[in-house]
């Protein structure tokens, strides 16, 4: 499987996402989600954190913050059908290229899925609603934060 050398930030990829809900029982995730890269930083010349938010069918409950994420991105993504949300306010950090990156195709039907820990990029100006949502719950402290090994 191709594993770019830096995160891709604005793709949506494949990733054992770990839940705030799991994070006291679990140190891996359950199951392989898509995840959006939302921001990375590098920390010294060889470390960089990559910072994801998972998208779940499960709606988010009055406590939690997500967005739902259009049936027509799903399609051009080569997703199922069934509604989803990424929550906008847990993100797993992890280094970058983590052991949890799984093959894009177990999620996405698309051929450019094929080889490769990425499903796609997503439009610049939704991206861009995720991404200010994060930074809001972040700065609001309505966010949590999962570090991952």
């Amino acid at each position: 499987m191709h594993i770019p050398d830096e995160p891709p930030i604005g793709n949506l990829i494949a990733y054992e996402y770990l839940w705030l809900s799991q994070e006291n029982t679990r140190e891996d995730g359950v199951k392989v989600y898509p995840v959006a890269l939302i921001f990375a930083k590098k920390i010294i010349a060889s470390v960089t954190l990559a910072y994801a938010v998972g998208m779940s069918h499960k709606p988010p409950d009055a406590s939690e913050k997500a967005i739902e994420v259009p049936r027509k991105l799903k399609r051009h993504l080569g997703l199922d059908e069934n509604p989803s949300w990424i929550y906008s306010d847990q993100l797993n950090e992890f280094t970058w290229p983590g052991p949890d990156l799984r093959p894009a195709e177990w999620l996405s039907k698309l051929p450019s899925a094929r080889d490769s820990c990425i499903i796609g990029a997503l439009p610049k100006d939704w991206f861009a609603l995720v991404k200010q949502d994060v930074v809001e719950n972040l700065k609001l402290k309505r966010a949590r934060i999962i570090r991952r090994t």
